[in-house]
């Protein structure tokens, strides 16, 4: 998790800095720094950062606006205006621009040295990144190599991570219709999302994998993880494109970081079941999976595959050889708990055909639909399809 820009400002106590708005918001990510003393200059901030303004090259209170704006749009994370030979004050209507954006607009008197300042900033910002890039190997290291503790256990303890608490991965996969999303347009995402995950004071360690955003949450219970997500969610969705979709599964609670790996594939296994439903911006559980909690821990695929074809290969050679639909006319059965009629109206035909196809679907199989455990098999069977 990146530092805070309130836990920057406490570094800097001392320099008479002024918040003239957006007080609420303290808790917002910082990267980086950034002199901006133009329009031209402020286009080049990439979002998160604390941008730095004397006014030289300004002409007048309009240009500020421009530059305030500009910053703002380019998602910087605050902004510490220079008060001097250049900026003598700053005008009512930019301060309650700012305060409308809630967006933290600071100021600073002229013989306060803003070199130093960014001097502190950069400092620290360095000293958290080189934090989080720590407990982000840690963790990965504990979820491929967990008996290995030699290469987690050394970080964590160093930034006071107990080994003994509990653990829970939480995942994100945004996508551009069946492929990943660009790597530009996830970074800038990723970066919304921690910001909004510190704006709640909730320490996270995030980091990508696999085209994938990893949340390491650590002594938080499953649903409220769940709730936190979904707020985040909510927010960042209304950055996505029509033809983008976003998916979270959560994995459970671990005891302890040396069994993160299974929190980690229990939330892979949600969005690989979220996808094949295509069930976009929902946040979801995998304690909330029911039967398919046992199917997703199945360690191996290759008998999931095989038991598969052993009871519905004799149906999709059947379909694709004569262009048939009798597994789209089985699986529509078993949901409606093998009512005909039911079946019959969902697939607007009627009832003598499903009838007749039932019939063909028992010769092809050699099974009896009326019997329980044929249908609890082939349920079964049609669960599986959904996670291979």
């Amino acid at each position: 998790m990146a530092i805070t820009l309130k836990r920057l400002l406490n570094y800097v106590a001392d320099e008479k800095l002024t918040i003239l708005s957006g007080e609420k918001n303290l808790n917002r990510a910082v990267r980086w720094v950034h002199m901006v003393e133009s329009i031209e200059i402020s286009i080049f901030l990439e979002g998160q950062e604390v941008a730095f303004l004397t006014g030289a090259a300004l002409r007048s209170n309009d240009d500020l606006m421009e530059v305030v704006k500009s910053v703002i749009e380019n998602q910087a994370t605050a902004l510490v205006i220079n008060i001097g030979p250049y900026i003598k004050e700053i005008p009512e209507y930019i301060i309650n621009y700012c305060k409308e954006r809630q967006f933290p607009l600071i100021s600073t008197p002229w013989e306060v040295h803003m070199a130093h300042i960014m001097q502190v900033f950069c400092r620290k910002i360095t000293e958290e990144d080189k934090a989080n890039m720590e407990l982000s190997s840690a963790v990965k290291n504990a979820i491929f190599f967990p008996k290995q503790e030699e290469l987690y256990v050394p970080a964590l303890e160093r930034y006071q991570y107990s080994l003994e608490w509990s653990y829970c991965v939480a995942m994100i996969e945004i996508v551009k219709g069946v492929m990943p999303m660009e790597k530009e347009r996830r970074r800038k995402i990723a970066t919304y999302i921690e910001n909004q995950l510190t704006h709640s004071q909730k320490t996270v360690i995030v980091f990508e994998i696999e085209e994938k955003i990893l949340l390491v949450f650590h002594q938080t219970t499953e649903k409220e993880i769940k709730k936190i997500l979904e707020r985040v969610m909510i927010n960042y969705c209304c950055m996505m494109h029509k033809e983008e979709n976003s998916y979270i599964g959560i994995g459970q609670c671990t005891k302890n970081m040396k069994c993160i790996a299974k929190s980690y594939n229990q939330a892979n296994g949600v969005l690989k079941l979220q996808k094949s439903r295509n069930q976009g911006q929902e946040v979801q559980r995998y304690s909330e999976l029911g039967l398919y909690k046992l199917l997703l821990a199945m360690d191996d695929v290759e008998l999931e595959k095989e038991y598969y074809m052993e009871t519905l290969g004799v149906l999709i050679r059947n379909d694709e050889a004569n262009d048939s639909n009798y597994c789209q006319i089985l699986e529509c059965y078993l949901k409606h708990s093998g009512s005909v009629k039911d079946t019959a109206e969902e697939l607007f035909v009627h009832r003598n055909t499903i009838n007749t196809k039932i019939n063909k679907i028992e010769e092809l199989t050699g099974m009896d639909l009326s019997l329980l455990d044929t249908r609890v098999k082939f349920k079964i069977v049609f669960l599986i399809q959904e996670i291979l």
